[in-house]
C-alpha cells in the first residue's frame, strides 16, 4: 500500500490565481483528512543535520496577531506553535548544508539575484486557518506568483548544481504553518475546532525579497540564519 502522506497536499486547485477557489481547495481537503500525524516522525530529521532552504519571512503585526489568535484558540499540548519570529513559507530545499560548498552557494544566490531582476514585488492574503496531515496552517493566496518564483528558483539550482534533486514546481502547494502536531491522533475534533477560526479574515502581505536560509531543528522548533537576501525588481516610483 503506497504511503499517502508522501503525495502533494492538498490536491492542486481549479485555479490559482482565485483565491476563494484556493482557500475552498485547502478547507476541503483537510476536512477530508480522517487522522493526523506527528509531524515530527513524519519529517524526520537525523541528530544534527541542517539543510538549505529558499524562504520568505515576515515582519508583519497583523499576520503576527492573526497567527496568535488562532494559536491562542487551538492551546493544547498536542500542537507545537510556530513562534512570531518562525512564520515563513517555504519554497524550494536544496539539500544538506554538508552537501554544497559555500562557492556553490554564491553561485547559486548571484545566479537567482540576476533572475529576479525580472519578477515585481507582489502581495499575498495570509488566512483564514486550515490544517494538513501533521499541521495547522494559513492558507496563502494567490499562487500564481510564489508558481513563477519557484519556477525561478527551482531553474537557477538546477544550473549550478545539475546533480541535486530538486522538487518540482508541479508538486508546490504553497501554505504558512502556525502549529505542528506531535502525536498521532484522530482528526475529527481538530477539524472542529479549526472552522470556528475560519471567519477571521486574511492578512495581506507584500513579498519583496527571498531568502536563503540554513535550517535546523531545536526540540520541536525550526531555526534558521541566513545565507543570503535576495531582492525582486524594485520598481522606479511613478509620479
Amino acid at each position: 500500500m503506497s504511503d499517502t502522506r508522501k503525495c502533494s497536499f492538498p490536491p492542486l486547485p481549479a485555479s490559482t490565481s482565485d483565491p476563494d477557489v484556493i482557500r475552498a481547495n485547502d478547507w476541503t481537503a483537510f476536512r477530508e483528512v480522517d487522522s493526523l500525524h506527528s509531524h515530527w516522525a513524519v519529517k524526520n530529521w537525523p541528530p544534527g543535520r541542517s539543510g538549505l532552504y529558499w524562504y520568505l519571512t515576515f515582519d508583519n503585526p497583523e499576520l503576527t496577531s492573526l497567527a496568535a489568535r488562532c494559536q491562542g484558540h487551538l492551546e493544547s499540548s498536542d500542537i507545537d506553535p510556530v513562534p512570531p519570529t518562525g512564520l515563513h513559507i517555504t519554497l524550494l530545499g536544496l539539500g544538506d548544508t554538508d552537501s554544497l560548498s559555500t562557492e556553490e552557494l554564491v553561485t547559486v544566490a548571484d545566479l537567482t539575484s540576476e533572475k529576479l531582476t525580472d519578477i515585481d514585488p507582489f502581495e499575498l492574503h495570509i488566512g483564514p486557518i486550515t490544517g494538513s496531515r501533521s499541521a495547522i496552517r494559513l492558507s496563502v493566496a494567490p499562487w500564481d506568483p510564489l508558481l513563477d518564483l519557484h519556477r525561478v528558483l527551482r531553474e537557477c539550482a538546477a544550473r549550478v548544481l545539475p546533480g541535486i534533486r530538486l522538487s518540482e514546481t508541479s508538486s508546490f502547494r504553497p501554505h504558512m504553518g502556525i502549529g505542528y502536531l506531535n502525536r498521532r491522533q484522530g482528526a475529527a475534533d481538530l477539524i472542529a475546532e479549526v472552522s470556528r477560526l475560519r471567519d477571521l479574515p486574511p492578512v495581506p502581505v507584500l513579498v519583496r525579497q527571498v531568502h536563503l536560509v540554513e535550517l535546523w531543528r531545536a526540540g520541536h522548533r525550526y531555526r534558521w540564519s541566513d545565507r543570503a537576501v535576495v531582492p525582486l525588481r524594485d520598481r522606479p516610483h511613478t509620479t
